[in-house]
């Protein structure tokens, strides 16, 4: 064939040049497969024991495959490489950041603590979080790990919080999927969506970030958690890398917005998102669309949050194109 179109979803070239054989002809049996491949038996029984595992195929009680419709079979692989990436990128910022906190805390020579500067107690921690998300003044990032206690804001406090939204900063959260199932920390998260919060949802283990205006980012770990500390980073490049990754794992992300609020999705739009979509389709920054709508930042980004849920979009983008599919602008 040449070209092998899945080995990017981690499919050898072998078992895709099987699994397109059993599309081409599903009636085929292991001996027409060993005669059209040219295959040894043992090489093609540890094919389809592989494109079993994958979900491509089945086999049945005597070990004759069936292909699974690509559309279900192509859709669930790619699901379970995107996770497996995903915790892949988690692996690999927890290990740079357990080198740098080692680097940093190690004797000898030591990074600038202007530049990268250990928080001893979780008090100190604390009293820098919220100290950072006070000055603030365009975005706050965070992730929010399983093993956060259900009591402990974002950014300190529930009024800590609150006060970045009313003041128009924008506050992006990835929380882990386990956060939904206690009340406590679900309620302030539903609390923070509805002032126009963006939260997504990821999986698997991940350590504390918070990455405010792209200048100043905080990173814990459990190990650090446990022990009342965490590492505060002002290198540029390392605050760059970790907003990169941020950004990475937001756009693989699923979106919180129909766990937060179940069965809203069939809601009507009013006239006030119909006006927020047509302004949002057209102006870049949240700051110009309220002033224009004459509501403030914080209304004017709720607003949006719930358009996206409405749309089932990911994006805004994604929102304004299918807003114009349905001819709303």
């Amino acid at each position: 064939m040449g070209v092998w179109e899945l080995t990017a979803l981690g499919v050898e070239p072998l078992d895709e040049s099987v699994y397109r054989t059993l599309l081409q002809n599903p009636d085929l049996t292991r001996a027409d497969l060993l005669a059209a491949l040219g295959l040894e038996a043992a090489e093609l029984c540890l094919s389809l024991k592989r494109l079993e595992r994958q979900g491509m195929i089945h086999l049945d009680a005597g070990g004759e495959p069936s292909p699974v419709d690509p559309g279900i079979g192509i859709e669930q692989l790619a699901e379970r490489r995107l996770r497996a990436l995903q915790e892949q990128q988690l692996e690999v910022l927890s290990t740079s950041q357990s080198f740098v906190l080692r680097a940093t805390r190690g004797r000898g020579r030591t990074t600038d603590r202007s530049q990268v500067e250990p928080l001893e107690g979780a008090e100190a921690v604390h009293e820098r979080v919220e100290e950072l998300a006070f000055f603030a003044r365009r975005e706050i990032l965070v992730t929010q790990p399983s093993w956060m206690p259900a009591h402990e804001h974002l950014t300190g406090t529930r009024e800590a919080d609150l006060r970045c939204l009313r003041r128009g900063v924008a506050l992006r959260v990835l929380a882990h999927r386990t956060a939904l199932r206690d009340s406590v920390p679900a309620g302030h998260l539903r609390e923070l969506a509805d002032h126009g919060t963006e939260f997504r949802l990821l999986d698997g283990s991940f350590d504390r970030i918070a990455v405010f205006d792209r200048e100043t980012a905080l990173i814990q770990t459990t190990a650090d958690a446990t022990a009342g500390q965490a590492l505060l980073v002002r290198q540029d490049v390392l605050v760059h890398a970790l907003h990169g990754f941020f950004e990475r794992c937001w756009s693989q992300a699923s979106d919180a917005l129909p766990c937060l609020r179940p069965g809203t999705e069939h809601e009507e739009l009013d006239e006030l998102h119909l006006k927020v979509l047509q302004v949002m389709a057209c102006t870049d920054k949240d700051e110009a669309g309220a002033r224009e709508l004459g509501i403030s930042v914080r209304t004017y980004r709720a607003r949006i949050a719930r358009l996206l849920q409405h749309l089932n979009a990911s994006t805004r983008f994604q929102a304004a194109l299918l807003a114009r599919d349905k001819g709303w602008i």
